[in-house]
């Protein structure tokens, strides 16, 4: 065992793909080499992972249009019924800074249909130059009022900026008297253009017999309600309960599906050559983990990007997550068989650019130092300052074992009965967050993610942490995203819990 190790040291020390770095960073304050346990009080506003300073992030409805990346989304104010979920408004140009737009959708009247808003889409209309935002309209008092519990409602703008409702005189779906479906469950519309056959058509959650279901209807001219018709489902699963906040496109040679499933609480993908069918579920269909929901995509005509909510929780960590929290973008990646990848947006980790310097200021276990690398093994820990502003990480990680277990600490501070972990679990081919109590080796596994594993064993990782936000990248290819409550002004650190030789190597942190 300490011939690998020892074997793995030289491999790093005399230059390979894993050179060490002093992670040189000029002149800057001393470092802080304190460790105590500080409370992780949020103060500020979020400017990466995007929060309004009142309320929360709903489901984001994403747009890109004329050089600009516009992400509506579902105001979450957390207040009462009936009023919920105005539609406001964010835009970037590269998604290192957010413009808020404000609200541009307003919940309606309490005898109107959209007394609370859900869900849609927005698409420009190619014959009048319009933008059309198509939503949901929720009503609570439908049974004693005899409309639909939810319609597809339609609001236009000249600019993006302003809006005005249609009217349900002017503009009112529901799929009320139509055979087999659930006429109440009517929601979540988006719309996209086909140029195949040169036809709009707009995928809506419902349901019928054959189980969750998005419904598929189709026309030619957008903003006439009367010329939408109901055409065959495009896809159901009955395995599911609910399909929500669906997502339509095509990339290269191949469609896309993508929908939030209510029973996981995660964002799933399929694909197919054509629109009629024969939907593939790749082996590992799921976008990040637990902590990523209602995710839509949009696109520039070069790249896609994924958007979708990091939730708040109800109290400490490890607690339930509420509905709503911060947007958070992935780079999308396709490959040639049809999957996809998330990684990094260029435009987030390039604003993070001042290097901070990072010193171990703890450390307990078997440890072997060399200029700025750390080999661990068995079960080791480093610490290092505590994260106090919004930064990146990056790291590179050789393994050895096909059962190591490794990775990041959050919270690492004296008082270690309450210390999460980012855990690369090689055996299970899982990426993972823990809750660890190590004066007592109590451990809660809250969130995980699949993490494919290179025969090399080599793993980049980018981590981008805001508040209380952390969003890990592997190998530009898997995102991981997590709320971890205690994480922001306290240490972090790097740990094995077993494996003959860990290496961790240019550590480097930037503000």
């Amino acid at each position: 065992m300490r011939k690998c190790f020892y074997s793995l040291l030289l491999m790093v020390a005399v230059g390979g793909s894993y050179a060490c770095s002093d992670n040189e960073s000029g002149k800057e304050e001393p470092v802080n080499m304190t460790t105590d346990c500080r409370a992780a009080i949020e103060t500020g506003a979020y400017s990466t992972w995007y929060k309004p300073a009142n309320g929360w992030v709903g489901d984001p409805i994403p747009f890109y249009d004329n050089g600009t990346f516009y992400v509506f989304y579902l105001q979450d104010w957390r207040s009462g019924y009936p009023f919920l979920h105005p539609w406001h408004m964010v835009s970037t140009t590269d998604f290192s800074s957010w413009a808020f737009g404000g609200e541009i959708i307003p919940c309606g009247e309490e005898s109107q249909q959209d007394v609370a808003l859900g869900t849609g889409g927005v698409i420009k209309d190619r014959e009048t130059g319009e933008y059309c935002a198509f939503y949901t309209g929720h009503q609570w008092n439908w049974e004693a009022m005899g409309v639909p519990t939810q319609a597809i409602l339609l609001a236009t703008s000249k600019d993006l900026k302003t809006w005005t409702k249609k009217g349900e005189d002017n503009f009112y779906l529901s799929l009320r008297g139509q055979s087999g479906y659930v006429e109440n469950d009517c929601r979540d519309p988006h719309v996209f253009y086909d140029e195949s056959d040169g036809l709009y058509k707009m995928v809506v959650t419902t349901h019928t017999d054959a189980g969750a279901t998005l419904a598929l209807l189709t026309t030619k001219t957008l903003q006439d309600a009367s010329s939408w018709q109901l055409q065959e489902p495009l896809y159901t699963d009955p395995s599911i309960w609910v399909m929500e906040c669906a997502d339509v496109f095509k990339e290269g040679k191949y469609w896309y599906l993508t929908f939030s499933n209510v029973a996981d609480r995660k964002v799933h993908y399929r694909y197919a050559e054509s629109l009629d069918g024969n939907w593939i579920t790749p082996e590992h269909d799921i976008f990040d983990g637990l902590a990523y929901y209602a995710a839509k995509t949009m696109s520039n005509g070069a790249e896609r990007y994924l958007a979708g909510w990091v939730p708040t929780r109800i109290g400490n960590d490890g607690a339930d997550d509420q509905w709503g929290g911060s947007l958070v973008v992935h780079r999308m990646v396709f490959n040639d068989d049809g999957t996809i990848d998330l990684k990094l947006v260029d435009g987030i980790g390039g604003k993070f650019t001042v290097p901070k310097e990072n010193v171990a200021v703890a450390q307990e276990g078997d440890i072997v130092t060399n200029e700025g690398c750390y080999f661990l093994s068995h079960s080791a820990r480093v610490a290092f300052p505590r994260l106090t502003a919004a930064a990146r990480i990056e790291a590179d990680i050789q393994a050895t074992g096909d059962d190591d277990v490794f990775g990041f600490l959050f919270g690492y501070c004296d008082d270690s009965t309450e210390v999460y972990s980012i855990r690369f679990d090689l055996a299970n081919e899982r990426l993972c967050m823990y809750q660890n109590d190590f004066k007592t080796d109590a451990q809660v596994m809250q969130n995980s993610v699949y993490l494919p594993v290179p025969k090399d064993k080599k793993f980049h990782v980018e981590m981008v942490i805001e508040k209380s936000v952390c969003v890990v990248y592997v190998n530009d290819r898997v995102a991981f995203s997590n709320r971890i409550g205690k994480m922001p002004r306290n240490p972090w650190g790097i740990f094995t819990e077993q494996g003959v030789g860990v290496a961790f190597s240019n550590i480097k942190v930037y503000e």
